[in-house]
């Protein structure tokens, strides 16, 4: 979807397709490492089954660019109808530009070429106007951070502690009631660092319940542990799903789902699991591994990456 924009060139030209600020029952959990203990009960679950959100079925792990803009569009649209109307949404970008040595050696301004043609693509989705014009304002270059808005729904992307500010003026001043949504927030809540992004004492507890009106409504990433690529879904109002990427390159082979959790699992809790799972890379020696690692390394060079058709 192509953006009308008053912006420089340089952003203007990310519009076309290129061929953890949330809570994740409220929404600032979803950056944040904040996942509870899982229970044995929720290791193995697969994901055709019905999850924690009644009779709807789980969703399946999306195999195109397009397939997830949908999907995360129809739980936005389902979160609305909750009530929810400040989400958070997490995409997993596809690759444009990448070398050798870095997947984005253009930086965050490259991922917005990436991302904006989605966030488009999204609100046209669930506004109010498919055929209505998506406008962006360039709120700070330097971070790529952008506020998109279509008919009835706007989305920041890339927000960052320096402009909690203007997010805070674009939610008070969202008078129609439309839904707001921050794509791939860059905010981060605490983690190692001695002090926030959202400052110490009343500020950051200000902020913090300011940030935790968003909910989650959608993430999809991806991560490498242990020599094994896995995908985590999350699409409101489902529960969070751990999809295994088992054979390298294998395109038309259908990713495992492995888990299902109430909790986004822990990096720690995700590697317990693979390493548990019989004739999994991850319980493989370190030896085979390391052959393994590389093969997989010369690969990716030529080719998009598992399940994922980047152009569409």
């Amino acid at each position: 979807a192509a953006c009308v924009s008053s912006m420089s060139t340089l952003i203007m030209a990310s519009v076309a397709h290129p061929n953890c600020a949330f809570n994740s029952s409220s929404a600032l959990k979803g950056r944040v490492a904040c996942a509870r203990r899982m229970s044995s009960s929720n290791i193995g679950v697969r994901c055709e089954g019905g999850g924690s959100s009644g009779d709807l079925a789980l969703p399946k792990l999306p195999r195109s660019r397009r397939e997830q803009v949908l999907q995360a569009a129809a739980a936005v649209r389902r979160a609305a109808l909750d009530g929810k109307l400040l989400l958070g949404v997490e995409f997993s970008l596809p690759l444009i530009g990448a070398t050798d040595l870095d997947d984005w050696p253009g930086g965050v301004r490259q991922q917005y070429q990436a991302v904006a043609p989605m966030v488009g693509e999204l609100l046209k989705a669930i506004g109010t106007d498919s055929k209505a014009d998506v406008k962006q304002r360039v709120v700070e270059e330097g971070d790529a951070v952008v506020v998109l808005t279509g008919s009835g729904a706007t989305a920041m992307v890339f927000p960052t502690a320096d402009t909690l500010r203007d997010l805070k003026d674009l939610v008070g001043e969202n008078k129609s009631g439309g839904i707001i949504t921050l794509v791939n927030t860059q905010i981060n809540i605490g983690g190692s660092n001695l002090i926030s992004d959202l400052g110490i004492g009343p500020w950051k507890r200000k902020n913090e319940e300011f940030l935790a009106q968003f909910e989650l409504a959608y993430w999809l990433s991806e991560q490498r542990i242990q020599g094994e690529t896995i995908r985590l879904l999350k699409s409101w109002p489902h529960p969070w799903q751990v999809y295994v990427l088992t054979e390298m390159n294998a395109d038309n082979t259908e990713p495992e789902c492995v888990m299902v959790s109430d909790e986004r699992p822990s990096y720690k809790e995700l590697e317990t699991l693979l390493m548990a799972r019989p004739g999994s890379v991850a319980a493989m020696s370190i030896m085979d591994r390391i052959v393994r690692e590389g093969q997989f390394n010369a690969s990716s060079v030529s080719k998009a990456p598992n399940n994922v058709d980047q152009e569409d």
